[in-house]
Parts: structure tokens; C-alpha cells; sequence
């Protein structure tokens, strides 16, 4: 059975899917992609590390530079912004076509 959520979307959903706060439809639904795409299976568990990481921060009160923490906005926001997400199976390539 063909999932109905994108890689796309799924990324779009995650936040409200690790809270517990997606509509009963909308989080089979992303269950049903996650169980066929590894990708996605990937990029969730990163994103709760990535939560749970941030979380341990916030609570140790880890203060950084204001100038770093300038910097390290400013790149984040240029890096989102020029980078596209692509989740999915890897593009094969032709052999052939490399010659």
C-alpha cells in the first residue's frame, strides 16, 4: 500500500508528530509513510535527537557569546534558505552517461 504523504510533507508534519498534537488521520497517515521509508525513518530520529539535545542545553542555561550566537543565527538562516530538503531514495546514477 502506497503511503499518501510525502517526504515533503512528512518533514512538514514532524514537530506536531513528535508532540503528539496531529489530527488521528493525519498521524496514521504518517505512520503508514514512516513504515515504508527509511528516509524519513532517518531524518525522525535525528530531529528527536536534535530536540532532545536542545532540550538538555536549554536546561543546563549554557550561555554562548552574543557575537557567536549572532553568527551561528545568520548562517542557519542561509543555509535554510539556499538548501532544499530532499528525503527519499538516493537518485541512481547511469554509468554511461558519465563517460
Amino acid at each position: 500500500m502506497r503511503s499518501t504523504i510525502t517526504c515533503k510533507e512528512c518533514v512538514d508534519l514532524l514537530m506536531d508528530y513528535v508532540d503528539h498534537t496531529l489530527e488521528p488521520g493525519a498521524e496514521r497517515s504518517l505512520d503508514e509513510h514512516l513504515a515504508s521509508c527509511p528516509p524519513c525513518i532517518h531524518f525522525l530520529k535525528t530531529y528527536r535527537k536534535c530536540t532532545e539535545f536542545s532540550g538538555q542545553l536549554r536546561d543546563q542555561k549554557v550561555q554562548i557569546p552574543l557575537q557567536l550566537e549572532n553568527r551561528l543565527k545568520s548562517f542557519l538562516k542561509q543555509e535554510i534558505a539556499q538548501t532544499p530538503v530532499e528525503l527519499g531514495p538516493p537518485k541512481k546514477t547511469n554509468p554511461q552517461q558519465s563517460r
